[in-house]
């Protein structure tokens, strides 16, 4: 397949006529969407590949508390780990958090951990998401095998109307699950090329009453900053610096995925809670120069979770800074009829993590080395869009792309381990008529191995001695393997898209569909060995150990699935919906792989009442049974949850807004695949907000 496409390539490039420079060029699109995270200027009607978006609308119809609130309509998304915030991770067709990757404001947000969440925000602040699904290796290097999902905060310039100078918004509400109290504040503005904003925002929850009948314990306290200041330097020139913090205080067990309870693995710890990143870009595209079409992005974060266990006093810590920049210019041209743009760029970015724990006698935290990463990258993606090849009708759009990446891993007492990669994909999208097109779309993606899969060191857990019982503990420790390789995927995804909505008659009535398969190799798994040794049960009883965990490349794996979204609106009335499916396997056993979910519908309705300024909604997620794990301890039966939600803004001069929902309004007792517990059960919002712009 790669070699087919590739040929077609070059047999588009040969029917094209020579290379001419437009400077006035623009590209044909009546609609052009700009796609932040896939760096094109294409429809996502047209892209070759699938895309989703959550705007700010959608945000504020839903108002989402955490992670799974803010990302369940995404297709193709999954979110685990159980209903604690602080412990949510992400999947990505199949793909887990380390072949995901996360931007905010375009930052990466690499923190990741066995235990913890891996990103921490409150979803106030945020007026945009975004999610490329498939290889994105391409653009962005390691970690992008299952897609990249890109969080985008507010600034003054989207919460001003044109003639407006500056307004101030307030906000409260409550969630009766856990009994969740929050308030925000904002303040924004601009004089002359300035802009700037600034918000807060709190919330404070308790135990969350699950659909079982059973609370699920957690404490729960954040506080959420974010400052944001722009300029207009001049003709084309723009700055923009960002600074969100999150701070947060939980009580819960360490070990706060699933329905881990308080036992001597596991004790109960007050965890401090930060995220804290600072951001600057840049975009330098002044008129008078013609090619000049610069985007910068330079970046620090800094994620961490401290823990004090209650009982013992015991501290433990894991940091991840990251700092970074990234820079892309993009040239645009007429490649004889066809319109082209050409984006090349380049990519620095340092991973350093700090791990401690106060009862090991070096400070050494099991499973959280100290240990550096560096990542070196260029890249280039051509963008073609013009008249199909070979006297076909229609448009073609072809989409080729390769990134070459230098990546180095090291601790203060190892040697280095350094690797490369070469990522190329290529999309191709043929629409004989406006309405209707086709795609397809090949892409390699790697995924280095982490700090914490090479460099693993200290203790993975210990209980009292099988014989001798406490005080004496036996421990199963982390050993380390430099030796790991990348983890390799190739993938092919064939779609189409269509256009009804003049056909039938309505305003809006679209929709797109693709299967794809991924093949893996050198896929990392972390193992665990636990065996007692044979002196643990002959006098003297010591030495005595429980074996080891370890890190290793274990072999290959197929994965597969389909995803369709279709919208639709007519009049009042407009309804989003998605159906997936994924399938996952070992190329050698058939055995189960992946962050795999069973079927999953959802479909999202409204009807506007224009004249009163009400919307009322419902959401319905629906799952079929997920019958294939390896252990019959996962397997999950079907389930149907139904949301309603409403809002009012009573007065048309003024900002009140008055927001409602009730979420699983049945109260349905279900769970999803890997979080380990029950689902939160019925639960009553209520928001009020204020906004007035001067």
């Amino acid at each position: 397949m790669k070699t087919v496409l590739l040929a077609g390539v070059a047999a588009f490039a040969l029917t094209a006529p020579g290379l001419t420079q437009d400077p006035n060029a623009t590209n044909a699109n009546a609609d052009v969407i700009v796609v932040e995270a896939t760096y094109t200027k294409l429809d996502a009607f047209v892209y070759p590949g699938m895309t989703a978006s959550i705007d700010a609308e959608a945000l504020d119809l839903r108002r989402p508390a955490d992670l799974d609130d803010l990302l369940r309509s995404m297709p193709g998304l999954d979110v685990a780990g159980g209903p604690r915030r602080t412990g949510q991770t992400i999947a990505l067709r199949g793909q887990g958090r380390e072949n995901t990757t996360l931007l905010l404001d375009g930052a990466r947000q690499n923190y990741s951990s066995g235990h913890d969440g891996v990103f921490f925000i409150d979803p106030a602040l945020l007026v945009g998401v975004e999610a490329v699904r498939g290889p994105a290796s391409a653009i962005y290097g390691s970690g992008a095998s299952g897609g990249v999902v890109s969080f985008r905060t507010a600034s003054a310039h989207d919460l001003l109307d044109d003639g407006e100078s500056w307004g101030y918004s307030l906000g409260a509400g409550y969630r009766s699950v856990d009994e969740e109290t929050r308030g925000s504040a904002s303040v924004y503005g601009r004089a002359g090329t300035a802009d700037f904003l600034a918000s807060i925002s709190a919330r404070s929850s308790g135990d969350i009453s699950l659909g079982s009948g059973n609370d699920l314990p957690a404490d729960d306290e954040s506080f959420s900053s974010l400052i944001k200041i722009g300029n207009d330097f001049g003709d084309g020139l723009r700055a923009e610096l960002s600074w969100q913090r999150l701070s947060g205080d939980v009580t819960e067990p360490n070990n706060g995925q699933g329905n881990a309870g308080v036992d001597p693995l596991n004790a109960l710890a007050d965890k401090d809670i930060t995220a804290d990143n600072l951001t600057l870009t840049a975009a330098i595209a002044p008129s008078t120069i013609d090619w000049l079409d610069l985007e910068l992005t330079v970046y620090r974060n800094e994620t961490g979770v401290d823990e004090r266990e209650t009982v013992s006093g015991r501290q433990l810590r894991r940091d991840l800074e990251t700092v970074g920049i990234r820079g892309d210019q993009r040239f645009e041209f007429n490649l004889g009829a066809y319109e082209a743009g050409l984006t090349v760029g380049g990519e620095y970015y340092e991973d350093s993590q700090d791990g401690f724990d106060s009862a090991d006698p070096d400070g050494t935290r099991g499973g959280a080395p100290d240990a550096d990463s560096q990542f070196t990258a260029g890249w280039v993606q051509l963008e073609l869009d013009g008249p199909a090849p070979f006297g076909l009708p229609g448009r073609m759009i072809v989409l080729p792309g390769v990134r070459y990446d230098e990546f180095e891993t090291s601790t203060p007492s190892s040697a280095a381990v350094s690797n490369d990669a070469v990522s190329q994909r290529l999309g191709l999208t043929y629409a004989p008529v406006d309405t209707f097109n086709i795609f397809i779309s090949w892409g390699e993606a790697f995924r280095a191995p982490s700090i914490n899969e090479l460099y693993l060191d200290g203790t993975h857990f210990s209980f009292p001695h099988p014989i001798l019982g406490a005080p004496i503990f036996v421990s199963n420790d982390f050993i380390a393997n430099p030796d790991l390789l990348p983890e390799e995927t190739e993938t092919l995804e064939i779609g189409f898209g269509v256009d009804l909505a003049d056909r039938v008659g309505v305003d809006r009535l679209d929709l797109r569909a693709s299967w794809y398969e991924t093949e893996a190799e050198n896929l990392i798994d972390l193992s665990v060995d636990f065996a007692f040794d044979g002196s643990c049960f002959a006098p003297p009883f010591l030495p005595c150990t429980a074996g080891t965990t370890q890190s290793s490349n274990v072999g290959s794996a197929d994965l597969s699935g389909y995803e369709i979204q279709a919208s639709f609106a007519e009049g009042p009335f407009s309804l989003d919906a998605s159906l997936t499916g994924i399938d996952g396997k070992d190329a050698e056993t058939g055995d189960p792989i992946g962050s795999l979910a069973p079927t999953r519908l959802f479909v999202d309705g409204r009807w506007s009442f224009d004249q009163y300024r009400l919307i009322l909604g419902g959401r319905i997620e629906a799952a079929g049974e997920y019958d294939e794990p390896l252990d019959p301890a996962e397997h999950r039966a079907g389930y149907v949850v139904t949301d309603v939600y409403a809002r009012w803004r009573p007065f048309a001069e003024h900002g009140l807004s008055l927001n409602a929902g009730v979420e699983n309004l049945l109260d349905h007792d279900y769970d999803r695949v890997f979080a380990g517990v029950s689902e939160p059960g019925r639960s009553v919002r209520f928001d009020i907000g204020w906004t007035q712009n001067f």
